[in-house]
């Protein structure tokens, strides 16, 4: 063998390291590690138990150097949850609005779900967060009144303005909003056992959501045909 492939060999055999990472990567990856550190902590024990510590501890870094890359721990909560509100709104957008409200309705919610389902912990933070750290709260208002405007219009277009004026579609939405949120929120974070006994599915609940505001909307049950998992509550009349 000649020297040239003696040498090619012997690299071939030599385990390749990886890099060391430059100061900037390695601020970078801390940075990052202790905001995904947060997002564990927050979803095991809420934003007003977690303590700095326990921050650092699940990140596997010293206390001290949590200060070098945030002030305190009202700073990176309200990072990370504006990080997810983001990645939130991102997929509802996905969600291509059609003619057919029932249908928009449907997929709107199960996205919802889908947060609520794969985050309890973080989406209750949200709303304690929302309350204690000003920053954080404007953002959270600012994104749930956007939600809504935009609800809003989607009933207005619906009904056609001249049945639905601009502050009764606005009223509707907010009503309508803050009974998905307030029965998905029952459901996943407050852990209801009724509701445990009655919910089978993320389809259903989503499905059982869209048919009621569906109803609420017109007056009257979504085409039969469309119904799968929550047909039993159309069985009910509406309009009546």
């Amino acid at each position: 063998m000649k020297s040239w492939e003696i040498a090619m060999e012997g690299r071939r055999k030599t385990p390749v390291r990886k890099a060391a990472l430059t100061r900037k990567e390695q601020a970078v990856e801390t940075r990052a590690r202790l905001k995904e550190a947060t997002i564990r902590v927050l979803g095991r024990i809420g934003y007003r138990q977690m303590r700095i510590a326990d921050v650092t501890r699940e990140a596997g870094v010293a206390v001290g150097l949590f200060y070098h890359y945030f002030p305190d721990l009202k700073a990176v909560t309200s990072e990370v949850l504006s990080d997810y509100m983001a990645e939130m709104t991102a997929k509802a957008r996905k969600v291509t609005p059609s003619d057919d409200l029932f249908e928009t309705l449907r997929e709107q919610y199960k996205i919802l779900i889908g947060h609520f389902e794969e985050q309890p912990g973080l989406m209750r933070c949200m709303l304690q967060a929302s309350e204690e750290i000003p920053e954080f709260g404007e953002i959270w208002k600012a994104s749930n009144r956007q939600w809504t405007h935009s609800f809003a219009r989607r009933l207005s277009e619906a009904l056609g303005p001249e049945k639905l004026d601009r502050k009764t579609s606005l009223l509707m939405a907010y009503c309508l909003g803050s009974m998905s949120d307030g029965v998905v929120h029952e459901y996943y974070v407050q852990r209801n056992p009724d509701l445990a006994d009655c919910v089978e599915s993320r389809d259903q609940l989503a499905e059982a959501l869209a048919t009621l505001t569906y109803r609420a909307v017109f007056l009257a049950n979504p085409p039969r045909e469309k119904l799968g998992a929550a047909t039993a509550i159309a069985v009910a009349p509406a309009g009546r």
